[in-house]
């Protein structure tokens, strides 16, 4: 059930950070292993949640494919990405999980998520969100691949188009084109965001040239900037802006695509913006943890002004509906998928294994709609 009272879950301050590191590139288990000791790193400074960028795990495919494309390299370079591709549930997100949990905070982590059914090889742009407890709450699939995007990832559905409770605030997240979805911006807005995590390959500039996309230098050009801007202004949420940053160094030497990438513009540029869309860390180059405090009187102040799922939206002449497996519905909370659920029988053999009390873990899964 989500609280219609509590902003960022009735906390005055939650300190947020984003892990603008370079990935291990398409090496799984060495991206993991980094990932865990960044969760670590963050939470050592006062961090209640933390993001990572696009793909983070295991590296996004700055490559270009087409039907002249030299055979070998192609099909070495197809099977690094699929071999590194993340399975959900599996070791590498129990990893993930565990460091979370050690270190007592909320993570959402992107990757290339390999689909878990047998029959099926498709791969996913995917967004992994944690809670504190190392429980893995949600995933969120980009629904629409941009341009040569398609060409690696599979359409997401509706059915993870949400809003996650937890004890910092309600908490969503897109990935990089899916913020000119309008109406995909405004589920989750009507869902009453008060964190929004935004994630992108790099901070790139559209116009410049010569290539198509360029590193955005100062801030100006990126047109993320632009869109998570008006979301958290829209939103009245904060919005953590997570831009990649791929270190060369990380690539391996024989990886078929190695200086052939346009890992230019992969430089960082993160940022974390306030709900009346104004920086508290504006964008940032360069390998580093960036860190904001957030404050919920930003947010009980802006809206205040516009209250943006609330009378200022006008359910009775507007209306938004989602479809999902049952039909249309009303954009609201959804059931995570059935693959992140459990059964009180393997709750209970997980809570005897952390000799924790199985009581207090089911009514934990239950809450947060987890029991199948």
């Amino acid at each position: 059930m989500i609280s219609q009272q509590k902003v960022l879950g009735g906390r005055e301050v939650v300190r947020v950070a984003i892990a603008q590191h370079s990935s291990v590139f398409m090496q799984r288990e060495a991206c993991v292993t980094r990932a865990c000791t960044l969760i670590q790193e963050a939470a050592a400074n006062g961090a209640q949640l933390v993001a990572f960028p696009e793909v983070w795990l295991c590296g996004y495919p700055y490559w270009t494919e087409g039907w002249d494309s030299p055979l070998p390299r192609w099909l070495e370079g197809r099977m690094r990405f699929r071999d590194s591709a993340i399975v959900v549930p599996s070791e590498d997100t129990d990893r993930i999980g565990e460091a979370a949990r050690t270190a007592g905070i909320h993570v959402m982590i992107g990757c290339n998520e390999i689909d878990s059914r047998p029959e099926s090889q498709t791969i996913y742009n995917t967004q992994l969100f944690y809670g504190r407890d190392g429980t893995l709450i949600g995933r969120h699939r980009k629904l629409m691949p941009t341009f040569i995007e398609r060409l690696f990832w599979g359409q997401g559905s509706a059915d993870d188009l949400c809003v996650w409770e937890t004890d910092i605030g309600r908490v969503g997240a897109l990935t990089c084109g899916e913020h000119v979805m309008t109406l995909a911006r405004a589920a989750l807005i009507a869902q009453g965001e008060d964190f929004h995590v935004a994630v992108f390959p790099g901070a790139f500039a559209l116009h410049t040239g010569p290539q198509l996309e360029e590193l955005d230098t100062d801030g100006t050009s990126f047109w993320g900037n632009v869109m998570v801007r008006a979301h958290a202004l829209e939103a009245g949420c904060f919005v953590l802006s997570a831009c990649g940053y791929q270190d060369e160094k990380d690539i391996e030497d024989d990886f078929p695509y190695k200086g052939l990438m346009n890992t230019g513009y992969a430089k960082g540029g993160s940022s974390i913006i306030s709900p009346l869309g104004l920086p508290l860390v504006p964008p940032t180059l360069g390998p580093q943890i960036l860190y904001a405090d957030c404050h919920a009187w930003m947010i009980k102040a802006f809206r205040s002004i516009a209250d943006t799922v609330g009378h200022y939206s006008r359910p009775d002449l507007l209306r938004l509906q989602v479809h999902a497996e049952n039909g249309w519905n009303k954009a609201g909370p959804k059931e995570p998928p059935a693959e992140l659920r459990v059964t009180p029988t393997q709750l209970r053999a997980a809570a005897d294994r952390h000799d924790v009390d199985s009581r207090q873990v089911e009514a934990l899964a239950e809450q947060r709609g987890l029991l199948r």
